[in-house]
């Protein structure tokens, strides 16, 4: 049996058959990068130190290893002495210390996922997040970026949020985009947390699944520059009241990263499909538009994933099998701003 398909997809919209994300499994991305976590690799990644932010917790190197291949963030109940000449917060005494990456380049537009394993007890607040910020820039005004690609709180396991933030103009009003849970049971082990970040949308997955979409148009603007990623494992502030430290909060604990992959979208956004003819020799991109009819056969049991920037059209006649995958997805496409120079310093903030 097959299912006959009339539909005309547009700019600015998908449909998919199959709401799962594999990008090592689409043909239309290539990879920017793909982090084993083997040895810690410096050209990606650099370790925040002496950072304090508004958690309780305090980043330092020693806290940041990769053992057995993986990446490994330890949170330590310790007390950590803070001077000014070896800090960027003021001198102290801080109770806690933990570990956190970011990465040496800032990226934008394409597909991220970590392969993690997340700490479920009270009062941890892990994360995988890409932020920048720019301030009275001359020629650039002012603006703030942040995607959250999730967030996760050591007393809900069962559960992570999914979030953004943006802020344009100076001064910028930091605005969020709205949190929204997933349900996750992370305390069962590994999972997969992504985003696919492009000009028009934000889509955010969970184990390679589909779990929010929002268009990339906060503000009227839209979250379009260039941003660091950061992995961190922080403590929950006080304003954080279901998720408050506890005398029975597990010290140590750990946040392991498996695997970092990056893929973005290869384009070929000049060319017209009329029909494609045979699925294997087909050069996988995103076209200008596709237009497929009754000529086209979709492969048995095949995974099919086509992308246009103008539109996607099925004529009548055009049929996918019962057991075959299609998806269609009408985005734009950016072929550069991955990878983009060193926000420099080795020094971040929260």
């Amino acid at each position: 049996m097959k299912k006959k398909i009339i539909l005309m997809v547009l700019a600015g919209m998908f449909v998919s058959f199959a709401f799962a994300q594999h990008s090592s499994q689409d043909k239309n991305w290539e990879v920017v990068f793909q982090d084993d976590f083997s040895t810690f690799n410096t050209g990606l990644w650099y370790k925040p130190h002496n950072i304090h932010g508004s958690e309780p917790q305090h980043y330092i190197y020693d806290n940041v290893k990769v053992e057995n291949g993986k990446l490994v963030l330890t949170t330590k109940k310790e007390d950590y002495r803070c001077t000014q000449s070896n800090c960027n917060c003021g001198g102290g005494i801080y109770k806690y210390t933990s570990g956190k990456i970011s990465s040496c380049a800032r990226y934008q537009y394409g597909y991220y996922e970590i392969y993690a394993k997340l700490p479920a007890s009270s009062g941890y607040w892990p994360a995988f997040w890409f932020w920048f910020e720019e301030k009275n820039v001359p020629n650039n005004g002012c603006w703030y970026n942040e995607i959250d690609v999730f967030e996760a709180y050591g007393c809900r396991p069962n559960s992570i949020e999914s979030n953004a933030w943006y802020g344009f103009g100076c001064p910028w009003v930091k605005t969020e985009i709205g949190k929204l849970l997933h349900p996750c049971n992370y305390s069962t082990g590994y999972h997969w947390y992504g985003v696919e970040w492009s000009a028009n949308k934000i889509t955010w997955y969970v184990d390679r699944q589909m779990v929010r979409q929002v268009a990339n148009n906060m503000g009227g603007v839209g979250i379009q520059n260039p941003m660091q990623i950061f992995i961190n494992l922080a403590l929950a502030p006080n304003s954080h009241q279901d998720n408050l430290i506890k005398p029975t909060t597990i010290f140590p604990n750990y946040m392991y990263v498996d695997q970092m992959n990056a893929y973005r979208l290869k384009c070929d956004k000049n060319t017209v499909v009329n029909e494609i003819s045979n699925f294997n020799t087909f050069y996988y991109a995103v076209k200008k538009s596709i237009t497929l009819s009754s000529a086209t056969t979709i492969p048995q049991n095949s995974k099919i994933s086509l992308k246009a920037t103008d539109f996607i059209e099925l004529k009548n006649g055009f049929e996918v099998p019962l057991g075959a995958e299609l998806y269609l997805d009408v985005t734009p496409c950016e072929s550069a701003g991955t990878g983009i120079g060193n926000p420099g310093g080795g020094i971040s903030t929260d």
